[in-house]
C-alpha cells in the first residue's frame, strides 16, 4: 500500500496497524481503537499518525497512556510534531512531558507560548523542571541544547557491587552505556564501561578499572563537531562538560543519530534552493513563500548575466558575432554551474563527515583546482569540436549568422572553448572559496551551494567567457 506523498511504503505490520486504526475510529469505540494499538511499537504508531487528518490524530493520541503518547509523540515528524502539540491542552501536554527525557521535553516546550510553559514547568515534578529550563538555557544546537542531564555517576572508591545495584535502579528508566566517576566537586575524573563491571568482581573499586583520559565534549560545542567526536572514536555515548570539568549530562549515539539526519536534511534542503524550514510546515503557502526566498536571489543573479550581455553588446562585437556567441551562453553557463555544485558538494561533504583535509583550504584548493582543470579541459575539446560544428552546419544551411563575412566557425570555436575552460575554473573556484568563508564567519555552507554558487555563476561566467571571446575575435 502506498502511502501519502514523502512517505516511505508501509511495512506489512505497519499497514495492518494502520488498518486497525482506521477501524477503530469508524466503530467509534474507545475499547476498539485502545485495542488496535495497545501492543504496537511507539515509532508504528508515529508512522500511522502521520496518515492521519486531525481529527483522527487527536482521537487516537488521546487513547494512549501518558507514557506511550510520550514515546510516539518523540517519534513524530516535525511538522506533524508540532500540529500535535498545538492541538493538545495543557493538561495532556503536561501529562507527556513528565514521561519525556528532559532531552525530549525541551524540545517539546521550547516553541509552546510562555504562558502554556510555565504552566507546564509548574506542574511537573521541580527536579524535571529545572533539568529542561537548564537545557533550554544552552543554544539548541550545541552539546547542552542535545545532552540528557539524567546519567549514572559514583565516586571512585565506590565498588563494582555498588555500581551494579544502581546501575540496575537506573536503567529502569534510561539506558544505560557508562558509569561516570566523579569527584566531590562533580567533576569527570573517569569512565567505567558497562562490560568492565560484569568481568571484574565485586568487591573491585571502579577507580581502578576507569578509563581515566574520557573522551568529553564541552557544552558549548556544535552539536556537528559532538557528531564527528563520537563517530571518530566510535563510542556509545559522550559526556558534557563545562569549562571547569563538571560533568553536566550525556549525548548517546541515537541522539547524535537524529543530529545527523537533522543535519544532512538542512544541507540538502539549502543544495535546493529552499529551507529546513520547509519541514516544519504542510502549509503549501508558507513552503511556497520559504522557496521564494531562495528563489529570488536566482532571478537577480540572471537579471545581472543579462546585463552583462548588455553591456557588451553591439559596442564590442559585430550584431552577428554577438548573436553567434549567444548561442552557447546557456551551454557555458549551466555546464559551469553544475562543475561548481560538484565542487561544493564535496566541500560540504568534508564538513559534513569531519575528514581533516576538508578544512585545510590550501589543500582542497590544490586538489580542486587540478581536477577543474583536467574536466574543463575535457569539456572544452568537446565544447570546441561542437560549436565548429555547429557553426560550420549553420553555414551550410545558410543560416544568417554564420555565413556571415566576420564569422569564422573554427576562431570563433576557440573563444567558446576557451570560455568553457575559464568559466569552469572560475565556478569551481566559487565553489570551493564560498563554503570556507562562509564557515569561517560561522554561517552554514551548505547555503553556498544552491541559488547562491547558481545566481553568482551566470554572472561571472557570462562575463569571463565575452571577455575572452572580445580579446580573441577583435
Amino acid at each position: 500500500m502506498a502511502v501519502a506523498s514523502g512517505q516511505l511504503r508501509m511495512t506489512p505490520d505497519v499497514e495492518q496497524l494502520y488498518d486497525s486504526v482506521l477501524a477503530g475510529l469508524a466503530s467509534d469505540a474507545a475499547a476498539n481503537l485502545e485495542a488496535a494499538v495497545r501492543d504496537a511499537r511507539a515509532a508504528d504508531i508515529a508512522e500511522v499518525l502521520d496518515l492521519l487528518d486531525d481529527d483522527q490524530r487527536s482521537h487516537l493520541l488521546y487513547s494512549l497512556p501518558p507514557r506511550t503518547m510520550a514515546e510516539v509523540v518523540v517519534q513524530l515528524d516535525e511538522a506533524v510534531r508540532g500540529e500535535v502539540v498545538e492541538d493538545l491542552d495543557e493538561a495532556k501536554l503536561t501529562e507527556i512531558v513528565a514521561e519525556m527525557p528532559p532531552d525530549d521535553a525541551a524540545d517539546i516546550v521550547a516553541d509552546l507560548p510562555f504562558d502554556q510553559f510555565d504552566g507546564i514547568l509548574d506542574h511537573i515534578p521541580r527536579e524535571h523542571s529545572d533539568q529542561i529550563t537548564e537545557l533550554l538555557s544552552y543554544e539548541e544546537a550545541s552539546a547542552g541544547g542535545i545532552m540528557n542531564p539524567r546519567l549514572l555517576s559514583l565516586p571512585a572508591d565506590s565498588t563494582v557491587g555498588e555500581a551494579v545495584d544502581e546501575v540496575r535502579a537506573f536503567a529502569a528508566d534510561e539506558d544505560v552505556h557508562y558509569v561516570y566517576i566523579v569527584d566531590a566537586a562533580q567533576k569527570l575524573t573517569g569512565v567505567v564501561p558497562l562490560r568492565r563491571l560484569v568481568v571484574n568482581r565485586p568487591e573491585t573499586p571502579l577507580g581502578t578499572i576507569a578509563d581515566r583520559e574520557p573522551v568529553t565534549v564541552g557544552v558549548d560545542e556544535d552539536q556537528e563537531e559532538v557528531l564527528h567526536v563520537i563517530q571518530k572514536y566510535d563510542i556509545a555515548a559522550i559526556p558534557v562538560v563545562d569549562a571547569s570539568g563538571k560533568l553536566l549530562g550525556r549525548i548517546t549515539y541515537d541522539d547524535v543519530m537524529d543530529v545527523a539526519a537533522e543535519e544532512a536534511d538542512e544541507d540538502l534542503y539549502r543544495m535546493a534552493g529552499t529551507d529546513a524550514a520547509e519541514l516544519e510546515t504542510h502549509s503549501a503557502v508558507r513552503a511556497a513563500r520559504v522557496r521564494m526566498a531562495w528563489l529570488t536571489p536566482c532571478i537577480f543573479g540572471t537579471l545581472g548575466a543579462g546585463g552583462v550581455i548588455a553591456a557588451f553588446g553591439d559596442t564590442a562585437f559585430s550584431s552577428t558575432q554577438l548573436k553567434a556567441l549567444l548561442l552557447f551562453v546557456p551551454m557555458i553557463a549551466a555546464t559551469s554551474g553544475n562543475a561548481g555544485i560538484q565542487t561544493s558538494t564535496i566541500v560540504l561533504r568534508g564538513f559534513a563527515t569531519g575528514e581533516l583535509v576538508s578544512n585545510k583550504l590550501r589543500w582542497v584548493f590544490a586538489r580542486e583546482v587540478r581536477i577543474a582543470i583536467f574536466v574543463g579541459g575535457l569539456s572544452a575539446l568537446v565544447t570546441g569540436m561542437l560549436s565548429v560544428a555547429l557553426l560550420l552546419v549553420l553555414r551550410h544551411y545558410e543560416y544568417q549568422v554564420a555565413i556571415a563575412e566576420d564569422i569564422e566557425p573554427v576562431l570563433m570555436g576557440f573563444a567558446v572553448s576557451f570560455g568553457m575552460l575559464c568559466a569552469i575554473a572560475e565556478s569551481a573556484a566559487l565553489g570551493i572559496l564560498l563554503p570556507f568563508v562562509f564557515r569561517r564567519t560561522g554561517v552554514d555552507p551548505a547555503i553556498a551551494s544552491g541559488p547562491l554558487i547558481t545566481s553568482a555563476n551566470d554572472l561571472l561566467s557570462v562575463a569571463v567567457y565575452l571577455s575572452i571571446a572580445l580579446a580573441i575575435l577583435t
